[in-house]
């Protein structure tokens, strides 16, 4: 990667990386973004991990290990900026809206889209690169793409 990506974008690959399997380090971590083409600093990991709630909880063989706290938030990072760093492609079919993001960063969207509260989303289902995300009505799916449009101020 010739362009260091986003904060935004780092923090969505720390996150994918950790909910991926068992981080027990900062180096170790530290080596697994720079494999992915990512090169930080390891203060800059720190506030990284802090931002996106994550913690060292007792791993399955009773090491610690990085978890992202099931009351994670995007921590600093607001909606929009998810948003307008993030999505790449927003539609909707029937009651249902598909959000394309680049890769390893759909679980990050979904978070921020799930914390954001919006009365529109019954729930998300995260994949790699592919939100969907389930309205109770076609409609409302598209006041949520409209919406989504709406921040990414292109």
């Amino acid at each position: 990667m010739d362009e260091q990506p986003s904060r935004t974008k780092r923090q969505a690959a720390i996150a994918d990386l950790i909910s991926r399997g068992l981080v027990t380090s900062q180096s170790q971590l530290r080596q697994m973004l720079a494999k992915e083409g990512v090169y930080i600093t390891q203060p800059t990991l720190s506030k990284d991990l802090a931002d996106i709630g994550a913690i060292r909880v007792r791993g399955p063989q009773g090491g610690l290990v990085y978890s992202l706290a099931s009351t994670q938030s995007t921590a600093g990072v607001s909606l929009d900026k998810v948003v307008a760093d993030l999505l790449i492609s927003v539609t909707s079919a029937q009651n249902l809206v598909i959000v394309h993001t680049p890769s390893g960063a759909a679980q990050y969207f979904a978070l921020g889209l799930d914390k954001a509260g919006w009365s529109e989303v019954l729930g998300t289902v995260a994949g790699d690169d592919t939100v969907l995300v389930i309205a109770p009505t076609s409609a409302q799916a598209d006041n949520i793409v409209e919406a989504l449009r709406s921040l990414t101020h292109k």
